[in-house]
C-alpha cells in the first residue's frame, strides 16, 4: 500500500511538471520582436545651491573655534539681510582637522583647522533674478568673513514633466522601430508583451569658483551667473509578440 502511495504520488509530480514545462516552453517559444527607444529633453534650471564654507587656522582650539564661530555668524546674518524671498540656510558640516608638525619626532600638534560649511538654497526661480540673487549671495559671503566657495549647483526643482516628456519620445520611438523591422521582415505585430523604462540623469555640472578670484573683481557682486539647463534622458526597452 505504501509503494503504490509512492507511485501515484511520483506520477503525479511528473504530470505537474510536464504541465509547468509545457507552459513555460510555449511561452518562450512565441516569436517576439525586442526594441529599444531614447528619448531625450532639456529644462531651464530654476534652483540652485551655493556651498560656501569659512576655514580658520589657529594655534589653540580654542581660539581657533571662536573665531571660526564668530566669521560665520558674520556670514549667515549677512546673508539673510539681502531679504532674498524663500531663501534657506544651512550648517551642512561642521570639522576641525589638527594641522601636524611632521618633521617632529615624533610628529606634534602645532595648530588646528577649523572648517564650518554653510549650504544657500534658492529654488523656484526665473532665470534673470536667479543669477542675481546668486551673484549678491557669493560677493556678500566673501565679503562678510566666508574664504571658500565649493561650488555653486544649478538644477531643476521639478522635473515631472520632463520625464513624461521624454518618456512618451522613447516610447513613440521604441515603437517605430519594433514597426520597421516587422515590415522589413514580413511579419505582423500582435501585441505588446513587456514594457519598461529606465531614466538616465545627467549629472549637473556645478560651477567651480575660487574666493581669491572673486575678491580681485571688488564689490558686492560676484560675477554673472550661467544658469544652464537640465537635462533629463530615459531609455524604453519594448517586446512585441509578432505573428507570420
Amino acid at each position: 500500500m505504501k509503494r503504490a502511495f509512492i507511485l501515484v504520488l511520483t506520477a503525479c509530480f511528473c504530470l505537474v511538471g510536464n504541465s509547468v514545462f509545457a507552459r513555460s516552453s510555449s511561452a518562450s517559444d512565441r516569436n517576439l520582436i525586442l526594441t529599444e527607444g531614447t528619448g531625450e529633453v532639456t529644462g531651464q534650471n530654476d534652483s540652485a545651491k551655493i556651498f560656501i564654507a569659512v576655514v580658520t587656522e589657529g594655534r589653540k582650539l580654542e581660539q581657533a573655534s571662536s573665531e571660526n564661530a564668530d566669521k560665520t555668524k558674520a556670514v549667515l546674518t549677512a546673508i539673510n539681510g539681502l531679504n532674498i524671498k524663500h531663501l534657506k540656510l544651512e550648517t551642512s558640516n561642521y570639522r576641525v582637522t589638527p594641522q601636524k608638525d611632521y618633521k617632529a619626532r615624533p610628529p606634534k600638534i602645532k595648530g588646528y583647522e577649523v572648517n564650518n560649511a554653510i549650504v544657500v538654497t534658492l529654488e523656484g526661480f526665473e532665470i534673470q533674478p536667479l543669477s542675481k540673487h546668486v551673484s549678491r549671495i557669493v560677493g556678500k559671503a566673501l565679503e562678510s568673513g566666508s574664504n571658500t566657495i565649493q561650488r555653486i549647483q544649478f538644477y531643476l526643482k521639478d522635473k515631472s514633466e520632463l520625464e513624461k516628456k521624454a518618456l512618451k519620445l522613447a516610447t513613440q520611438e521604441a515603437m517605430e522601430r519594433a514597426k520597421t523591422l516587422a515590415e522589413a521582415a514580413g511579419v505582423k505585430l500582435k501585441r505588446i508583451v513587456s514594457l519598461s523604462t529606465q531614466p538616465i540623469y545627467a549629472s549637473p555640472r556645478p560651477h567651480m569658483l575660487r574666493a581669491a578670484e572673486m575678491k580681485a573683481d571688488a564689490g558686492t557682486m560676484a560675477p554673472p551667473m550661467e544658469i544652464g539647463e537640465s537635462r533629463i534622458r530615459v531609455q524604453v526597452s519594448i517586446a512585441y509578440e509578432i505573428s507570420p
